[in-house]
Protein backbone atom coordinates (compact mmCIF):
# COMPACT_ATOMS: atom_id res chain seq x y z
CA UNK A 1 0.00 0.00 0.00
CA UNK A 2 2.94 2.40 0.57
CA UNK A 3 4.53 1.97 -2.49
CA UNK A 4 1.24 2.52 -4.09
CA UNK A 5 0.81 5.94 -2.72
CA UNK A 6 4.51 6.65 -3.75
CA UNK A 7 3.45 6.01 -7.39
CA UNK A 8 0.67 7.74 -7.17
CA UNK A 9 2.61 11.13 -5.72
CA UNK A 10 5.33 10.52 -8.16
CA UNK A 11 2.66 10.51 -11.14
CA UNK A 12 1.08 14.06 -8.91
CA UNK A 13 4.96 15.78 -8.97
CA UNK A 14 6.06 14.59 -12.48
CA UNK A 15 4.32 16.93 -14.79
CA UNK A 16 4.59 20.44 -12.03
CA UNK A 17 8.94 19.15 -13.03
CA UNK A 18 8.74 18.49 -16.21
CA UNK A 19 9.98 22.14 -17.19
CA UNK A 20 8.66 25.57 -17.65
CA UNK A 21 4.55 25.62 -17.25
CA UNK A 22 4.62 28.52 -20.19
CA UNK A 23 5.34 27.75 -23.69
CA UNK A 24 7.37 31.12 -24.04
CA UNK A 25 10.89 31.65 -23.31
CA UNK A 26 12.37 34.21 -21.56
CA UNK A 27 13.64 35.09 -25.24
CA UNK A 28 9.72 35.45 -26.60
CA UNK A 29 9.18 38.25 -24.46
CA UNK A 30 9.54 42.04 -25.15
CA UNK A 31 9.10 43.93 -21.88
CA UNK A 32 7.18 46.96 -22.01
CA UNK A 33 8.42 49.98 -19.92
CA UNK A 34 6.01 52.56 -20.48
CA UNK A 35 3.55 53.26 -23.27
CA UNK A 36 1.98 56.43 -24.64
CA UNK A 37 -1.39 57.26 -26.42
CA UNK A 38 -2.02 59.45 -29.21
CA UNK A 39 -4.81 60.33 -32.14
CA UNK A 40 -3.93 60.26 -35.53
CA UNK A 41 -4.90 63.01 -37.64
CA UNK A 42 -7.38 59.96 -39.80
CA UNK A 43 -8.45 59.50 -36.15
CA UNK A 44 -6.62 56.17 -35.45
CA UNK A 45 -4.98 55.48 -32.12
CA UNK A 46 -1.33 55.91 -31.94
CA UNK A 47 0.72 53.29 -29.67
CA UNK A 48 3.77 54.20 -28.43
CA UNK A 49 5.67 51.12 -26.51
CA UNK A 50 8.61 51.62 -24.75
CA UNK A 51 10.50 48.26 -24.70
CA UNK A 52 13.51 47.46 -22.33
CA UNK A 53 16.44 46.56 -24.29
CA UNK A 54 18.40 43.36 -23.27
CA UNK A 55 22.31 44.40 -22.79
CA UNK A 56 21.35 48.74 -23.59
CA UNK A 57 22.12 49.45 -19.50
CA UNK A 58 25.72 47.10 -19.44
CA UNK A 59 26.68 48.70 -22.86
CA UNK A 60 26.52 52.08 -21.24
CA UNK A 61 28.34 50.58 -18.20
CA UNK A 62 31.32 49.98 -20.55
CA UNK A 63 31.76 53.17 -22.38
CA UNK A 64 31.15 55.96 -19.72
CA UNK A 65 31.66 58.25 -22.52
CA UNK A 66 29.23 57.67 -24.56
CA UNK A 67 25.39 57.10 -23.31
CA UNK A 68 23.04 54.71 -23.85
CA UNK A 69 19.53 53.92 -23.39
CA UNK A 70 18.46 50.83 -22.27
CA UNK A 71 15.37 51.17 -24.04
CA UNK A 72 13.88 51.85 -27.35
CA UNK A 73 10.53 53.06 -28.54
CA UNK A 74 8.09 51.52 -31.55
CA UNK A 75 4.82 52.50 -32.48
CA UNK A 76 1.56 51.61 -34.34
CA UNK A 77 -1.51 52.38 -35.23
CA UNK A 78 -4.79 50.72 -35.24
CA UNK A 79 -8.37 51.44 -34.86
CA UNK A 80 -7.89 49.48 -31.08
CA UNK A 81 -4.90 49.53 -28.73
CA UNK A 82 -5.19 45.75 -29.19
CA UNK A 83 -4.53 45.67 -32.86
CA UNK A 84 -1.51 48.28 -32.60
CA UNK A 85 0.06 46.14 -30.09
CA UNK A 86 -0.20 42.96 -32.69
CA UNK A 87 1.77 44.94 -35.27
CA UNK A 88 4.40 45.55 -32.57
CA UNK A 89 3.96 41.82 -31.70
CA UNK A 90 4.45 41.03 -35.46
CA UNK A 91 7.09 43.55 -35.97
CA UNK A 92 9.61 42.67 -33.18
CA UNK A 93 8.95 38.61 -33.62
CA UNK A 94 8.34 38.82 -29.89
CA UNK A 95 4.96 39.37 -27.74
CA UNK A 96 5.06 42.11 -25.36
CA UNK A 97 5.03 41.57 -21.86
CA UNK A 98 2.65 44.73 -20.08
CA UNK A 99 3.93 43.79 -16.06
CA UNK A 100 6.78 46.27 -15.94
CA UNK A 101 4.94 49.12 -17.13
CA UNK A 102 5.43 51.97 -14.97
CA UNK A 103 3.57 54.57 -16.23
CA UNK A 104 0.47 55.07 -19.31
CA UNK A 105 0.83 58.52 -20.99
CA UNK A 106 -2.02 59.50 -22.69
CA UNK A 107 -1.51 62.66 -25.10
CA UNK A 108 -3.39 66.52 -24.97
CA UNK A 109 -5.05 65.99 -28.07
CA UNK A 110 -6.30 62.14 -27.65
CA UNK A 111 -7.51 63.58 -24.43
CA UNK A 112 -9.75 66.17 -25.69
CA UNK A 113 -11.48 64.67 -28.39
CA UNK A 114 -12.16 61.12 -27.04
CA UNK A 115 -13.05 58.94 -23.71
CA UNK A 116 -9.95 57.48 -22.26
CA UNK A 117 -11.72 54.70 -21.01
CA UNK A 118 -11.72 53.82 -24.89
CA UNK A 119 -8.07 52.71 -24.16
CA UNK A 120 -8.11 52.03 -20.38
CA UNK A 121 -10.45 48.98 -21.22
CA UNK A 122 -7.68 47.29 -23.27
CA UNK A 123 -4.82 47.39 -20.02
CA UNK A 124 -7.93 46.69 -16.84
CA UNK A 125 -8.90 43.65 -18.96
CA UNK A 126 -5.71 41.77 -18.86
CA UNK A 127 -3.86 40.48 -15.93
CA UNK A 128 -0.49 41.81 -17.00
CA UNK A 129 -0.70 45.53 -16.49
CA UNK A 130 0.22 46.52 -12.63
CA UNK A 131 -3.01 48.29 -11.38
CA UNK A 132 -1.13 50.54 -9.72
CA UNK A 133 0.85 52.14 -12.45
CA UNK A 134 0.70 55.37 -13.39
CA UNK A 135 -1.64 57.62 -15.78
CA UNK A 136 -0.14 60.75 -16.71
CA UNK A 137 -1.61 63.32 -19.09
CA UNK A 138 0.97 65.14 -21.70
CA UNK A 139 0.36 68.62 -23.09
CA UNK A 140 0.77 67.40 -26.82
CA UNK A 141 1.46 64.21 -28.16
CA UNK A 142 2.74 61.70 -25.33
CA UNK A 143 4.98 60.21 -28.44
CA UNK A 144 7.35 63.49 -27.77
CA UNK A 145 7.85 62.82 -24.20
CA UNK A 146 9.55 58.92 -24.90
CA UNK A 147 11.35 60.00 -27.27
CA UNK A 148 13.59 61.47 -24.68
CA UNK A 149 16.54 60.22 -22.56
CA UNK A 150 16.16 60.08 -18.82
CA UNK A 151 18.37 62.11 -16.61
CA UNK A 152 18.29 59.68 -13.65
CA UNK A 153 16.10 56.81 -13.96
CA UNK A 154 16.47 53.88 -16.85
CA UNK A 155 13.73 54.64 -18.53
CA UNK A 156 11.11 57.27 -19.25
CA UNK A 157 8.52 56.04 -17.98
CA UNK A 158 9.72 55.63 -14.57
CA UNK A 159 11.24 59.06 -14.71
CA UNK A 160 8.05 60.40 -15.10
CA UNK A 161 6.09 58.33 -12.70
CA UNK A 162 8.95 59.45 -10.41
CA UNK A 163 8.51 62.68 -10.83
CA UNK A 164 4.56 63.09 -9.89
CA UNK A 165 4.72 61.38 -6.94
CA UNK A 166 7.80 63.53 -5.62
CA UNK A 167 5.90 66.71 -6.84
CA UNK A 168 2.76 65.40 -5.02
CA UNK A 169 4.85 65.05 -1.85
CA UNK A 170 7.35 67.79 -1.82
CA UNK A 171 5.47 70.45 -3.35
CA UNK A 172 1.81 69.87 -4.00
CA UNK A 173 1.84 70.95 -7.65
CA UNK A 174 0.23 67.61 -8.82
CA UNK A 175 -1.26 64.35 -7.97
CA UNK A 176 -0.84 61.06 -8.62
CA UNK A 177 -3.91 58.41 -10.54
CA UNK A 178 -3.50 54.94 -10.52
CA UNK A 179 -5.61 52.38 -12.89
CA UNK A 180 -7.19 51.33 -10.27
CA UNK A 181 -8.41 54.84 -9.32
CA UNK A 182 -9.14 55.23 -12.96
CA UNK A 183 -11.52 51.97 -12.74
CA UNK A 184 -13.12 53.24 -9.38
CA UNK A 185 -14.27 56.90 -10.78
CA UNK A 186 -15.59 54.99 -14.08
CA UNK A 187 -17.97 52.99 -12.02
CA UNK A 188 -19.46 55.94 -10.49
CA UNK A 189 -22.62 57.44 -12.02
CA UNK A 190 -20.96 60.70 -12.15
CA UNK A 191 -17.45 61.82 -10.89
CA UNK A 192 -15.65 64.34 -11.90
CA UNK A 193 -11.82 64.24 -11.03
CA UNK A 194 -8.22 65.36 -11.30
CA UNK A 195 -5.51 63.37 -13.61
CA UNK A 196 -1.68 64.57 -13.14
CA UNK A 197 -0.41 66.25 -16.62
CA UNK A 198 3.26 66.91 -17.54
CA UNK A 199 4.22 69.76 -19.92
CA UNK A 200 7.81 71.12 -21.03
CA UNK A 201 8.19 74.60 -23.24
CA UNK A 202 12.37 73.75 -22.83
CA UNK A 203 12.10 71.58 -26.37
CA UNK A 204 10.32 68.46 -24.14
CA UNK A 205 13.63 67.81 -22.44
CA UNK A 206 12.91 65.94 -19.19
CA UNK A 207 12.07 66.21 -16.48
CA UNK A 208 9.28 68.26 -17.75
CA UNK A 209 6.68 70.28 -15.27
CA UNK A 210 3.96 69.13 -13.19
CA UNK A 211 0.11 70.45 -12.86
CA UNK A 212 -3.42 69.06 -12.82
CA UNK A 213 -5.83 68.33 -15.64
CA UNK A 214 -9.85 68.27 -14.73
CA UNK A 215 -11.73 64.86 -15.91
CA UNK A 216 -15.13 63.76 -15.94
CA UNK A 217 -16.70 60.31 -16.16
CA UNK A 218 -18.67 59.39 -17.66
CA UNK A 219 -17.42 61.63 -21.04
CA UNK A 220 -13.88 60.59 -20.11
CA UNK A 221 -12.47 63.68 -21.67
CA UNK A 222 -10.15 66.57 -20.46
CA UNK A 223 -12.36 69.70 -19.09
CA UNK A 224 -9.42 71.66 -18.22
CA UNK A 225 -5.70 72.21 -17.73
CA UNK A 226 -5.53 73.65 -13.95
CA UNK A 227 -2.96 76.26 -14.23
CA UNK A 228 0.09 75.08 -12.02
CA UNK A 229 -0.47 78.35 -9.66
CA UNK A 230 -3.77 77.24 -8.56
CA UNK A 231 -3.16 73.26 -8.08
CA UNK A 232 -1.85 73.22 -4.56
CA UNK A 233 -4.98 75.24 -3.19
CA UNK A 234 -6.76 72.69 -5.38
CA UNK A 235 -6.05 69.84 -3.33
CA UNK A 236 -6.07 71.35 -0.55
CA UNK A 237 -9.55 72.17 -0.98
CA UNK A 238 -10.26 68.63 -1.88
CA UNK A 239 -8.06 67.01 1.47
CA UNK A 240 -5.31 65.41 -0.86
CA UNK A 241 -2.51 68.29 -0.14
CA UNK A 242 0.60 66.25 1.74
CA UNK A 243 3.35 69.46 1.28
CA UNK A 244 4.11 72.74 -0.16
CA UNK A 245 5.35 75.76 0.35
CA UNK A 246 3.51 79.25 1.13
CA UNK A 247 5.75 82.45 0.06
CA UNK A 248 5.10 85.82 2.21
CA UNK A 249 6.87 88.60 0.83
CA UNK A 250 8.35 91.14 2.62
CA UNK A 251 5.99 94.03 1.13
CA UNK A 252 6.22 95.97 4.70
CA UNK A 253 9.48 96.12 4.42
CA UNK A 254 11.17 98.77 2.86
CA UNK A 255 14.59 97.56 2.65
CA UNK A 256 13.22 93.94 1.52
CA UNK A 257 10.30 95.32 -0.43
CA UNK A 258 11.39 92.56 -3.73
CA UNK A 259 11.87 89.65 -0.70
CA UNK A 260 10.27 87.39 0.30
CA UNK A 261 9.68 84.50 3.32
CA UNK A 262 8.71 80.88 2.96
CA UNK A 263 6.84 78.63 5.05
CA UNK A 264 6.93 75.02 4.22
CA UNK A 265 3.45 72.77 5.24
CA UNK A 266 3.83 69.81 7.08
CA UNK A 267 0.42 68.74 7.56
CA UNK A 268 -2.77 70.23 6.38
CA UNK A 269 -6.32 68.94 7.10
CA UNK A 270 -9.45 71.01 5.33
CA UNK A 271 -13.40 69.92 6.53
CA UNK A 272 -15.69 70.72 4.08
CA UNK A 273 -19.54 70.64 5.30
CA UNK A 274 -22.39 71.90 2.63
CA UNK A 275 -25.52 73.23 3.54
CA UNK A 276 -28.81 73.42 1.55
CA UNK A 277 -30.23 77.31 2.46
CA UNK A 278 -33.24 78.47 0.65
CA UNK A 279 -32.42 76.00 -2.11
CA UNK A 280 -28.66 77.27 -2.55
CA UNK A 281 -26.12 75.37 -1.58
CA UNK A 282 -23.42 76.82 0.90
CA UNK A 283 -19.47 75.67 1.61
CA UNK A 284 -17.95 75.50 4.76
CA UNK A 285 -15.03 74.88 4.48
CA UNK A 286 -12.35 75.36 7.28
CA UNK A 287 -8.46 74.38 6.52
CA UNK A 288 -6.09 73.74 9.17
CA UNK A 289 -2.30 74.19 8.16
CA UNK A 290 1.24 73.26 10.39
CA UNK A 291 4.49 73.93 9.58
CA UNK A 292 7.93 75.36 9.78
CA UNK A 293 9.59 78.28 8.88
CA UNK A 294 12.04 77.51 5.82
CA UNK A 295 13.02 80.74 4.89
CA UNK A 296 13.58 84.97 6.54
CA UNK A 297 14.85 87.78 5.27
CA UNK A 298 12.45 90.29 6.62
CA UNK A 299 10.98 89.14 9.90
CA UNK A 300 12.02 87.78 13.77
CA UNK A 301 10.09 85.26 15.39
CA UNK A 302 11.75 85.71 18.48
CA UNK A 303 8.28 86.71 20.89
CA UNK A 304 4.86 85.55 20.84
CA UNK A 305 3.63 88.75 19.33
CA UNK A 306 5.98 88.17 16.52
CA UNK A 307 5.46 84.69 16.10
CA UNK A 308 1.59 85.51 16.07
CA UNK A 309 1.76 88.30 13.52
CA UNK A 310 3.48 85.70 11.08
CA UNK A 311 1.30 83.09 11.21
CA UNK A 312 -1.62 85.57 10.71
CA UNK A 313 0.02 86.76 7.62
CA UNK A 314 0.26 82.92 6.41
CA UNK A 315 -3.53 82.51 7.54
CA UNK A 316 -4.55 85.55 4.97
CA UNK A 317 -2.66 84.40 1.66
CA UNK A 318 -3.61 81.13 2.45
CA UNK A 319 -7.23 81.75 2.56
CA UNK A 320 -6.88 84.64 -0.16
CA UNK A 321 -5.39 81.68 -2.46
CA UNK A 322 -8.37 79.19 -1.54
CA UNK A 323 -11.02 81.87 -2.34
CA UNK A 324 -9.30 82.52 -5.76
CA UNK A 325 -9.13 78.93 -6.50
CA UNK A 326 -12.93 78.44 -5.60
CA UNK A 327 -14.05 80.81 -7.14
CA UNK A 328 -12.06 79.16 -10.37
CA UNK A 329 -13.31 75.61 -10.36
CA UNK A 330 -17.08 77.55 -9.60
CA UNK A 331 -16.77 79.81 -12.45
CA UNK A 332 -15.45 76.92 -14.16
CA UNK A 333 -18.32 74.43 -13.65
CA UNK A 334 -16.43 71.56 -12.44
CA UNK A 335 -17.22 69.84 -8.90
CA UNK A 336 -13.64 68.47 -8.21
CA UNK A 337 -14.18 68.89 -4.44
CA UNK A 338 -16.90 66.20 -4.19
CA UNK A 339 -19.74 68.40 -3.02
CA UNK A 340 -22.28 66.39 -5.13
CA UNK A 341 -21.49 63.22 -3.89
CA UNK A 342 -21.93 64.32 0.05
CA UNK A 343 -25.05 65.30 -1.32
CA UNK A 344 -25.81 61.87 -3.18
CA UNK A 345 -25.07 60.21 0.51
CA UNK A 346 -26.94 62.72 2.82
CA UNK A 347 -29.14 63.88 0.86
CA UNK A 348 -30.54 61.42 -2.03
CA UNK A 349 -33.91 62.64 -2.70
CA UNK A 350 -32.52 66.56 -3.03
CA UNK A 351 -29.64 64.90 -5.20
CA UNK A 352 -31.92 63.42 -7.75
CA UNK A 353 -33.87 66.61 -8.68
CA UNK A 354 -30.67 68.53 -9.17
CA UNK A 355 -28.33 65.63 -10.65
CA UNK A 356 -29.19 66.83 -14.74
CA UNK A 357 -28.04 70.31 -13.66
CA UNK A 358 -25.64 70.07 -11.21
CA UNK A 359 -23.09 72.14 -12.89
CA UNK A 360 -24.56 74.77 -13.49
CA UNK A 361 -26.29 74.93 -9.39
CA UNK A 362 -22.59 73.93 -8.51
CA UNK A 363 -21.03 77.45 -10.16
CA UNK A 364 -24.01 79.28 -7.95
CA UNK A 365 -23.18 77.62 -4.73
CA UNK A 366 -21.75 80.01 -2.16
CA UNK A 367 -18.87 79.79 0.27
CA UNK A 368 -16.88 80.71 3.53
CA UNK A 369 -13.36 79.80 4.18
CA UNK A 370 -11.39 79.74 7.49
CA UNK A 371 -7.78 79.03 7.76
CA UNK A 372 -5.82 78.11 10.87
CA UNK A 373 -2.38 77.95 10.94
CA UNK A 374 0.23 76.42 13.42
CA UNK A 375 4.12 77.41 13.61
CA UNK A 376 5.67 74.12 14.77
CA UNK A 377 9.61 75.35 14.27
CA UNK A 378 11.53 77.78 12.85
CA UNK A 379 14.70 75.18 12.24
CA UNK A 380 18.01 75.14 13.99
CA UNK A 381 18.80 78.75 13.52
CA UNK A 382 16.82 81.03 16.25
CA UNK A 383 13.50 83.36 14.63
CA UNK A 384 15.80 85.70 13.13
CA UNK A 385 16.98 86.22 9.87
CA UNK A 386 20.57 85.09 8.73
CA UNK A 387 21.09 88.65 7.58
CA UNK A 388 20.45 89.77 10.72
CA UNK A 389 19.99 93.49 10.71
CA UNK A 390 17.12 93.33 13.00
CA UNK A 391 18.99 91.70 15.91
Amino acid sequence: MRTLHMLVLLFLVLPILSGCWDRLELNDWAFVQAAGIDLTDDGQIRLTTQIYKPGGTQAQELSPGKRSSSFFNITSESSTVFGASLRIDNELGRKMQWSHMEALLVGENFSRKRNIGDVLDFFSRSNEPKSSMSIIITKGDAYNYLSKLPFVDNNTGQQLSSSIKTTKVQSGLSTTVSLTDLIIYAKQPSATFLMPLVYSTADLMLPPSNTTAIFRFPEGKLLRIVPSSKSPYLLMLKNQFRSGIINIPCSGNKTRSFSSESFKILRLETNLSPRIINGNVTMDIKVFASGSVMELTCSQLTTEEEINHFTEQVERILKKKLEETMRYILAEKTDVIDVGARLHRYHNGLWKKWEQDWPERFSKSNFTIETDVLLTHTGIDSGRPFTSSLQ
